[in-house]
């Protein structure tokens, strides 16, 4: 887990799905099972719970966005003055909220982001959709996945290809495996296939890494 002070009160925290995975939860317990995300985000609240970051014993305010790379969460103490009152509190909470309340409140966007981010999983392993800016790019993944016998499209849409890679019909790990090969060469694109279809010039309809094989090895 990657830790970044903004300042005195903020700190922001990275954590991704391998040291997820590395403490003992798997992607299925923190989207599906609510206890077990509870559990690892107390777990994330404890290690920063020091003095060598701050001491959350009191309110907080705290920001995720759920990426398809991991969690970031910013977590921001207020600081409370010598009156005991609240002096540096975002204006969208009360004042004396305590961190188990707050918590409380927060709960539901917490699982929310984390269910987008298990949605735009699942969506990725049922339709992969990559970009780059040369069809030599191509070339060298063709060679490794044209074995595999996945179904593939590729399009042009303004000033890049886009690879359309049909996944709905293998196993979860056989498609998380596919998506990994295709990202060691290019660079993963939220484009909907439904946007390239209407909006892209089809430049391979099928069978797009043996056709990339037989025109350029």
């Amino acid at each position: 887990m990657d830790i970044e002070r903004i300042n005195e009160n903020t700190l922001k925290l990275f954590i991704t799905y391998s040291d997820i995975e590395d403490r003992g939860y798997t992607r299925e317990e923190i989207w599906y099972n609510r206890a077990k995300g509870e559990e690892l985000f107390w777990d994330i609240i404890g290690e920063i719970n020091t003095d060598d970051y701050f001491d959350l014993d009191g309110p907080i305010w705290i920001h995720i966005n759920a990426s398809e790379s991991g969690l970031e969460v910013v977590v921001t103490r207020a600081s409370v003055g010598n009156d005991s009152e609240t002096s540096s509190m975002p204006g969208s909470f009360e004042d004396d909220l305590h961190i188990s309340d707050q918590l409380n409140e927060m709960e539901e966007s917490i699982f929310n982001a984390i269910g987008k981010a298990a949605k735009e999983e699942e969506q990725s392993l049922e339709n992969a959709r990559f970009r780059f800016k040369d069809i030599d790019e191509l070339i060298p993944l063709a060679k490794r996945a044209a074995p595999l016998g996945i179904e593939s499209v590729l399009y042009k849409w303004e000033d890049y290809y886009y690879l359309y890679v049909d996944l709905k019909d293998l196993e979860s790990q056989e498609a998380r495996n596919i998506v990994a090969l295709c990202t060691e060469y290019l660079q993963a694109s939220k484009i909907t296939a439904h946007r390239l279809e209407e909006y892209g010039e089809t430049i391979i309809a099928e069978d797009c890494f043996e056709t990339i094989i037989t025109y350029f090895e």
